[in-house]
Formats: structure tokens, sequence, C-alpha cells
């Protein structure tokens, strides 16, 4: 359930107009060549981060522009004027906290900016507290300043919904556990923030929904049927989170990433993905575990294409999730165990290669590079969880050690999550 509303600020809830402030101080050629000094350079983030002073962040711009060092400090020491609070903010503020919920900020800014113009800022003392980065240090996407936060207020990061214009700082948060939103203009932000809200009423459990094939479905390799309910790794990782947590399985054996197998087209893991979203708005943690059929000879894919299809996956989770709950879930790419044992002792022989295993073990590097593009977590199974002599379907081992290994990712601690910095003027 969500109780805490945590906000971004600049372009969120103040507008920060460099394009207009500069061009309202100087002609076009020099309005770019300052801009492009102070902004373009990456170096305003450490007057966000604030471990040089102004003197030496100076120098920095001065030093991407010498011509223009006079234009440079004219626009740094009024660097104010472009700072204006939406007039939307209070009210908002205000509503949000009349119903009950607590809001907070925790924003990229700076000491110099808040000193320029403190009438700016002024709904930050209608609001509950936060944290600036420049007060300690440590700017976003960095998850150090979520995990600050976390612990000034003692929250519960499944209870918070954070709100950046951002995409890593989105991210990032998701990372961290909390549900996130993407601001990109009012309208958009209000029908997602409702639609979040009204659809977390009543809501008050994390679910996590498990988008697989037949290892998700709990394919008995040994009956050919399915393994009895409790020895199923869905099943063992909903009694090891408990009551908090709703976990929800949807696995289709046969099913691939993004790609139709022959005569069977509705395999294809795209075709029923977003209606899978619909059905269980809202999702609060997606577990996407998916690869292993997409290794058959049938196919033909290369190890690339196959991570292509996961990423097409995430895309669409992405793309599609704002618009069935407001706020994209907590994304888990998941590596299946890899195929290995005896093949040809396997009932799947006649389909399987030493072709399929090395694709089975090359996807797992390529699908840790697509979950860090994606800033999603990432667990590889491929080594840790047991297969049946079958080669391909877990053991009952293998699906108990799989559900020790998302159940650690889902409750593992923010702060041990490190994002690098990323330069974003």
């Amino acid at each position: 359930m969500i109780k805490n509303i945590v906000f971004d600020i600049g372009r969120v809830l103040i507008g920060f107009e460099w394009a207009d402030y500069m061009a309202s101080l100087f002609d076009p050629e020099t309005a770019e060549k300052v801009t492009a000094a102070m902004w373009g350079t990456g170096y305003w983030k450490e007057l966000d981060i604030a471990r040089l002073t102004d003197d030496e962040i100076l120098d920095l711009f001065y030093s991407a522009a010498p011509e223009y060092k006079s234009e440079i400090r004219e626009a740094f020491d009024r660097v104010g004027e472009c700072v204006k609070r939406r007039e939307w903010a209070i009210p908002l503020i205000d509503r949000l906290k009349e119903q009950g919920y607590r809001v907070l900020y925790l924003s990229n800014f700076s000491g110099h900016v808040m000193g320029s113009n403190p009438q700016a800022l002024d709904f930050v003392s209608h609001m509950d507290g936060g944290i600036f980065s420049c007060d300690i240090n440590i700017i976003k996407p960095d998850t150090g300043i979520y995990t600050k936060l976390i612990e000034k207020y003692s929250l519960i990061p499944e209870e918070c919904i954070f709100i950046d214009d951002h995409r890593d700082n989105v991210a990032a948060a998701r990372k961290c556990g909390m549900k996130a939103i993407k601001f990109e203009s009012k309208e958009q932000f209000d029908a997602d923030l409702e639609k979040a809200l009204n659809k977390d009423r009543g809501h008050d459990k994390i679910s996590v929904l498990c988008y697989g094939d037949s290892n998700t479905y709990g394919y008995d390799p040994y009956t050919y049927g399915r393994y009895p309910y409790e020895k199923r790794w869905t099943t063992i990782l909903s009694e090891m989170l408990g009551d908090r947590y709703e976990v929800i399985s949807e696995g289709l054996n046969g099913r691939t990433t993004a790609f139709d197998r022959p005569g069977a087209s509705w395999k294809n893991g795209v075709s029923s993905f977003t209606a899978c979203l619909g059905t269980h708005k809202p999702v609060d943690i997606l577990i996407i575990m998916l690869g292993t059929n997409d290794c058959t000879p049938e196919l033909g894919l290369s190890p690339e294409q196959i991570a292509g299809g996961m990423e097409k996956l995430i895309t669409l989770t992405e793309q599609e999730s704002p618009g069935l709950q407001g706020y994209i879930p907590e994304i888990i790419v998941t590596v299946p165990a890899a195929v290995s044992g005896d093949l040809e002792g396997s009932p799947f022989a006649f389909e399987l290669s030493e072709e399929e295993v090395r694709k089975s073990r090359d996807i797992a590097p390529l699908y840790a590079e697509t979950a860090a593009k994606h800033m999603c977590k990432f667990i590889d199974a491929s080594e840790s969880a047991d297969v049946s002599p079958d080669c391909v379907h877990l053991s009952p081992d293998g699906h108990a050690q799989l559900a020790k290994l998302i159940y650690e990712e889902i409750t593992r601690d923010p702060a041990s999550y490190h994002i690098g910095e990323k330069l974003v003027p």
C-alpha cells in the first residue's frame, strides 16, 4: 500500500528553463557557448553534489569556454531567475497530505541555486521533509541517496512512490524497491498518479508476477505432469516471503521470449504479455525467466537474438505499465537454468544438442547487459539451479535453489546496489 509520495524538485515541482533564461541574457551565439560550458559538460552536477566550492566549479565552467568568462559569471550569479515554482505545486502537496499521504522530496539540488531564489522553494515548508543532494554529497541515480531517505524517515520502500523527470533516477528508485513515475508533463503525471493511487486502494500485499515457461509452470520431468503445488519454486518463494507478498505464477510450457514457434505462435512470450500485466495489475515486482525454448534448433536464434527477445519484454513493460497501473514495476531479469547433463539419455534427445547447451549459457552475460541497460535487477540461475536428468527441467532441489536465489534478490538491502553516476545535463 502506498503511504509515502516522494518528489524530485527540478523540472517537476519547479521549472528550470535554461534555454529561455540564457536567451534573455545573451545573443544566440553567446547563449549557446555559455550553455554548453555550464550545462553541456557535466560540471553542473558538481554544484548538486557539493564536493567543490562555488569558485572551483566556476573555474571548471571557465575552462570549457575561457573567452566567455564574464558571461558565465553573470549567468551563474543570476541563475535564480530561471527557477520558477509550478503554480500547482502547493495545492497538490496539500491535497495529498489531506488524503493521508506523507509527502517528501529527494532532489539533486545545489545550495547556490537555493540561495539565488529561495521563494521558488516555498512549497518545501508544506512537505514532511526530504533530502537535498548538496546536504549529503550524493546525487541520483546513486542508490545511496535513496537509502539515506529510507533510513532517515524509516520508510518501507514498497510503500513509496517516487516521481522524477529522468529515466535513470526513476529506474534507480525501482531498483531500491520503490514504485516510480517518470514525469513528462503535468497531464501525464496527473493521470499516472491518479491511476497508481486508485489501483493501490485495497492493494495490501506486494504482488510478485512470475512470467516464465515450463519451469515456472512446474513441469515434472519424472511424471510428465506437474510438480505438486508445494514443490514449485513459486510456492516455495511465496512461503519464504510471507504474508506481505502475493506470488503469482504465470508459467506456460514451451513459451519463448518473443518468437513464434512452428505451429504454436501463441507460445510467443510477447503475445500474452501485456494482457498478463493487465490481468494482475497492479504488479509491484515482475520476474521474467525465459530463454530456454529460444535456444532450440528449430528456431535457429543466436544468443544475441534471444537477449533481444528479453529486451523486448522489458521495453513492453516500460511502455505499457504506466497506462495499466500508473507506474512501472520493479523488474527482475532471470537467466534460466542452463541445459546440461546426459543429452543422449534425455527424453528430449531428439531436439537437444551441444549448440543448445552452449546457447543456454551464452545468454547469461547478454541478459546481464540488458538488465544493466534498463537498470533492472538480475539473477543468473544458469549455474545455480539443478536440472533433472532430462537436462532441461528443474529438479525438486533446483526449484528450492531458484526460490532461494529470487528471495535473496527481492529482500536484498537497497544500500548494496551501486549504480554509476550518469551525467545528465
